[in-house]
């Protein structure tokens, strides 16, 4: 009996080992807490009596990139949410996205061929840079970056004393897309980056054929980390971040970088020692991951001899590049909820993941067209590369309700924990409904304890709310801290109608569990000592 009894708190001993950032302050109220308006909050809140969000207003949980917590923790006696709490990216960041590829570089010094002339009697060789990866996105499940892309090669132009040979740069490959954040589902995996080209059409002019025209490939898509958390324990965390879109390959022009992945949805954790009701909406979902970054577009350099026909056979053209793939979607975030007595649920509960980003577009080719009486008809035209395609949609998160009774609370919440959508969409999280067996609700309830005063200053007393009901035994009593440790133990002399009285004068101020334990069953009573 114990053990099922314990299942019906093991919420108090969560929250005493819960690791809260130092930035997730704690704040004690006395009294009832009722908001009265729009507001931003975070961290911990231990209200002696009711906690209201009233019907029309909104109670937004500052973001962790905003002061690291990403988290709003009530308890209370009573809950009742009639508006909004809306904790939708508020988790864990995304990453950052990759920045577009810009480097020139060249085995025989020639650079600057790429975009102008330069010895341009000799053949010579320019290599163009690939995209590069994205960061990855924070949390436990943050979502991986891709590969960055292939650099992009070729030669440049050529003078002859006939035929001049004209240059053909391959470009750059886009780099891959982050794989969408990780929770209670899967994210997707992100995918590939656009590859840049070698491809080009000519007439009536020569290309040189000195160096092989080379396209660089697009970057592989970040792989997806497994779920993490349980579906019906007592964890409970923030989303994980998505992580950012590759950047653009390049060519003639610079490619453009990526952008962010989508943060995670925040948490919210409701406990109520009595009533809990909800009727408004609680929102927890994961950011849309944004575009990969735009490839270079290709170019044609000024005519580099000086002979009579300024033909095409005198530039250095390149070829549109790859673009990069989009950001991985944030995950949903996690909500808990529980009651000690029973809840009515009909509101809206929403986990679900972001969105993957759009794939960056690909970068165009250029043309060269030639005609005169004496020099012939020339043309020539470089080709485009790739878009890119999405990032991986975020995984779902995690809802979690408990309740002693499952008949005795009314539980019918619209729900949403989906994965996002995009190539790869992310994985459904997790939705349960975690109900003690029924017979075990009489029993918790007529073992409830009163402690007065609470909050407190110097001492408490204890009381049990039914006492006629209760058979004498052989208890131990221990106060525990909100980090989990017991600071104080003694043999309970509580029993019938019997009250008894602790001293906490020596106790920092703060929340606090008073554990009351037998052979056959566990209480937890929470107070604040002022």
């Amino acid at each position: 009996m114990r053990t099922l009894l314990h299942s019906i708190f093991f919420s108090f001993a969560f929250l005493c080992s819960l690791h809260l950032y130092p930035q997730c302050s704690i704040n004690n109220v006395t009294g009832d807490l009722i908001i009265s308006s729009n507001i931003i909050m975070t961290g911990t809140y231990n209200v002696s009596g009711k906690f209201v969000i009233p019907n029309g207003i909104t109670v937004f949980v500052q973001g962790y990139s905003s002061g690291t917590c990403g988290k709003l923790v009530v308890n209370a006696q009573k809950v009742f949410i009639y508006g909004t709490i809306n904790a939708n990216a508020s988790g864990y960041p995304g990453g950052l996205g990759g920045v577009g590829g810009s480097s020139v570089t060249s085995i025989t010094g020639d650079a600057i061929a790429l975009t102008g002339c330069n010895n341009k009697d000799n053949t010579g060789h320019v290599t163009v840079e690939g995209g590069k990866q994205g960061v990855a996105g924070l949390g436990l499940g943050g979502g991986v970056p891709g590969a960055s892309g292939a650099n992009g090669s070729g030669p440049k132009q050529q003078c002859l004393n006939n035929n001049d040979e004209c240059g053909m740069i391959g470009s750059g490959g886009g780099a891959g897309g982050g794989s969408g954040g990780t929770y209670g589902g899967k994210g997707g995996n992100g995918s590939n980056g656009g590859n840049g080209t070698n491809s080009y059409t000519a007439t009536g002019v020569n290309v040189s054929t000195a160096y092989a025209v080379i396209p660089g490939n697009g970057g592989a898509g970040g792989v997806a980390l497994n779920s993490v958390g349980s579906a019906t324990g007592n964890d409970i965390d923030l989303g994980s971040g998505g992580a950012g879109a590759g950047g653009g390959g390049r060519s003639f022009i610079a490619g453009i970088q990526g952008s962010k992945g989508g943060n995670g949805g925040g948490m919210v954790m409701l406990v109520a020692s009595d009533t809990l009701l909800i009727s408004g909406s609680i929102t927890a979902a994961g950011e849309n991951g944004l575009n990969g970054g735009k490839g270079g577009d290709g170019g044609v350099t000024a005519k580099c001899c000086s002979d009579g026909c300024d033909d095409c056979g005198e530039a250095t053209l390149s070829c549109g590049s790859g673009g990069g793939s989009g950001a991985g979607g944030g995950s949903g975030g996690g909500i808990y909820l529980e009651s000690q007595t029973k809840a009515v649920i009909t509101g809206t509960l929403v986990a679900n993941g972001g969105n993957g980003g759009n794939g960056g577009q690909k970068g165009t080719g250029v043309s060269c067209n030639y005609s005169a009486t004496f020099c012939g008809t020339e043309a020539l035209t470089s080709g485009n590369g790739s878009d890119g395609t999405t990032g991986g949609g975020g995984g779902g998160g995690r809802i979690k309700i408990f309740v002693p009774s499952c008949t005795q609370s009314t539980i019918t919440p619209l729900s949403n924990v989906a994965g996002g959508t995009a190539v790869n969409n992310g994985l459904s999280g997790s939705y349960n409904v975690i109900c003690s067996i029924t017979n075990l609700f009489d029993n918790y309830v007529y073992h409830q304890i009163n402690i007065f005063p609470n909050p407190a200053n110097n001492q408490i007393t204890l009381k049990f709310k039914y006492f006629d009901s209760f058979k004498e035994e052989n208890c131990m009593m221990e106060i525990i801290d909100i980090n989990g440790r017991k600071i104080f133990e003694t043999p309970s002399s509580l029993h019938l109608n019997a009250e008894q009285t602790i001293d906490v004068s020596d106790l920092n101020s703060g929340m606090y569990f008073l554990r009351l334990s037998t052979h056959d069953f566990l209480i937890n009573q929470k107070f604040i000592k002022e």
